[in-house]
């Protein structure tokens, strides 16, 4: 049975060793799953708090119709962001390469999102569950973390 041949990568083809290549690539694929997984410790914990402000207002909520609030409810609105960013962080994965370019990018609307120059509406809201959630100043912590390390990737 002939072997399939793999299409030449242009990384390659500038010198660079297969192999290290493919670990470069690894590691980029590793900080791109290890910011989704803040951002999706982040989201759901702010969906958490965001609940109870809700309920609040509004009483409690059965499971089923949870989640068609979210999508449907203004009062989540301010959440869309985050979630965009989620999934663009998929479509990324999705693919076979991902340059430091991207990486960088992709590190840099984060950070961009939870900073002052950030949607006014979504930082107005994620500091208030930032200051009355534990939870959320946790994860937090941990999404800057991984920001940060994201930002280093070769």
């Amino acid at each position: 049975m002939a072997r399939q041949r793999l299409p030449v990568n242009r990384k390659v083809e500038m010198g660079m060793p297969s192999e290290q290549f493919l670990a470069i690539q690894e590691t980029r694929r590793s900080g791109l799953r290890a910011l989704r997984a803040a951002l999706l410790e982040v989201h759901k914990e702010v969906i958490g708090y965001d609940r109870g402000q809700y309920e609040r207002l509004h009483g409690p909520i059965p499971a089923g119709q949870f989640v068609q609030l979210i999508t449907e409810e203004a009062f989540f609105r301010w959440l869309d962001p985050l979630s965009r960013l989620i999934v663009e962080i998929d479509e990324e994965l999705d693919g076979d390469e991902h340059h430091d370019e991207t990486c960088r990018a992709v590190a840099g609307a984060t950070q961009k999102m939870f900073s002052e120059r950030g949607d006014e509406a979504f930082r107005k809201r994620y500091q208030e569950a930032l200051q009355d959630e534990a939870s959320v100043t946790v994860a937090h912590g941990r999404l800057m973390s991984v920001i940060g390390q994201l930002r280093q990737l070769p």
